[in-house]
C-alpha cells in the first residue's frame, strides 16, 4: 500500500455531527460480476440499499495502484504547490470547501472531467512539469472503470427485463456524456481522539446523494465510508482496496420511477490513517431528458417525477446544500 506524508492538519476544518448508528449491521450486498445471477442480485441491491460491492470486475489492479500512486504523490506536495491548480472552476484542486454553498469537510481533492481529450489541455498547468505519467494512469483507469460501469448498467437493464439493453449505458457512452472523476484525500485527524462520546464525529465529506446515474467508488484500505439505511441509521462500509462500490444516483432513481433508490452516504475522518478514494460519476449529456422509462411503468402506474433535462437537475443540485433532498423539487404530487 502507498503511504502518504502527513499533511499540515490546521489546513482542514473541524465539524461535528450526530451519528445514529444501527444496532443491526446488514451485510453490504456483494455481486460477483462473473456469475449468472449477478443481474438478479444487482436489482435486489438497488431496490434495498441503492448500493453494492462488486468483485471480478475486470479492472486491472495495476491500473488502480498506478493511479493511487500518482494521487498520493500529488496530495503529498506542499499546500502552496497544490493550491496553484485551484480553486476548481469547476475542475482542479479543492481544499475544505465542497461546492459553492458553504459545505466544508476534512478533505482535499482533484476534480476532472471524464472526457479524456478535455483533460489533456489542463494537465500541464494542473500537474506540473511531467504530467504524462499521471495522464496515462488516469486515462487507463477511466477507460476500464467506464467499461465496467456500462456493463453493470446493462446487467441492470437485463434484470429489469428492458428490451433495449443499452438504455442506461448509452448515456455514459455518448460523446457528450457529462461524467466527472474525483480523487479525494482525507488526512489523518488526531483531534478525533479528544472527542468524548459516540455522538461526535469528524466529517470528512458530509451526507448526500449523488445526482448522476451511477457512481463507481474505489478507496484504499482505510475505513470511513458510511451509508444510510431506510430507517435513517448509518452503517460503516468495510474498505476493500481491490473491489469497487456502486452507488445508485438520483437520475437512476428517476429513470426507474423510484424502484431504485439513490443512496445517502458520507465519509467520517480517521484518527490515524489517510484515506484516498477515486470516484467515477457517470452522467448523461446535458441535454438528455430524464423521466421514468415507459417500459417500467406497470398498468396505470403514474410517474412520480416531472421530466427534466440533466442540465436543469445539475443546476438545481449544485445550487443546494450537500445534505438537501435535491429530488424534492422534481417530484409530482400524485393524486
Amino acid at each position: 500500500m502507498v503511504a502518504l506524508a502527513k499533511p499540515a492538519i490546521q489546513q482542514f476544518p473541524f465539524t461535528k455531527t450526530s451519528c445514529k448508528t444501527s444496532t443491526l449491521f446488514p451485510a453490504i450486498p456483494l455481486i460477483d460480476l462473473s456469475k449468472p445471477d449477478a443481474k438478479t442480485l444487482i436489482i435486489k441491491a438497488c431496490e434495498e440499499f441503492g448500493f453494492f460491492k462488486v468483485i471480478n470486475h475486470g479492472v486491472p489492479l495495476e491500473f488502480i495502484s498506478r493511479l493511487e500512486a500518482e494521487a498520493v504523490k500529488f496530495f503529498s506536495l506542499p499546500l502552496p504547490e497544490k493550491a496553484q491548480v485551484g480553486p476548481p472552476r469547476p475542475f482542479g484542486y479543492g481544499n475544505k470547501s465542497i461546492g459553492p454553498n458553504g459545505d466544508v469537510g476534512w478533505v482535499e481533492y482533484l476534480l476532472f472531467t471524464a472526457n479524456q481529450e478535455s483533460n489533456l489541455q489542463r494537465f500541464v498547468s494542473l500537474l506540473g512539469k511531467n504530467p504524462e505519467k499521471f495522464r496515462g494512469a488516469l486515462n487507463d483507469y477511466l477507460s476500464a472503470v467506464k467499461k465496467m460501469a456500462c456493463e453493470i448498467l446493462e446487467l441492470m437493464a437485463d434484470g429489469l427485463k428492458i428490451q433495449q439493453r443499452n438504455v442506461f449505458s448509452k448515456l455514459l457512452m455518448d460523446e457528450q456524456s457529462d461524467s466527472v472523476f474525483r480523487l479525494n484525500h482525507y488526512p489523518p485527524c488526531p483531534d478525533i481522539q479528544s472527542l468524548n462520546g459516540i455522538n461526535s464525529n469528524m466529517i470528512g465529506f458530509g451526507e448526500h446523494t449523488d445526482p448522476q446515474i451511477i457512481s463507481v467508488l474505489r478507496s484504499n484500505n482505510t475505513s470511513g465510508l458510511q451509508i444510510s439505511l431506510r430507517d435513517g441509521s448509518w452503517i460503516s462500509v468495510p474498505p476493500d482496496q481491490n473491489s469497487f462500490f456502486i452507488n445508485v444516483g438520483d437520475s437512476l432513481q428517476v429513470l426507474t420511477n423510484g424502484r431504485f433508490k439513490s443512496v445517502r452516504h458520507r465519509v467520517l475522518a480517521n484518527s490515524s490513517k489517510s484515506r484516498v478514494s477515486m470516484i467515477y460519476f457517470g452522467g448523461p449529456p446535458l441535454s438528455e431528458k430524464i423521466a421514468p422509462l415507459p417500459s417500467l411503468m406497470k398498468g396505470h402506474e403514474q410517474s412520480l417525477y416531472k421530466e427534466f433535462t440533466w442540465f436543469e437537475y445539475k443546476k438545481s443540485a449544485y445550487s443546494s446544500k450537500l445534505a438537501d433532498n435535491r429530488l424534492i423539487h422534481f417530484e409530482k404530487i400524485v393524486a
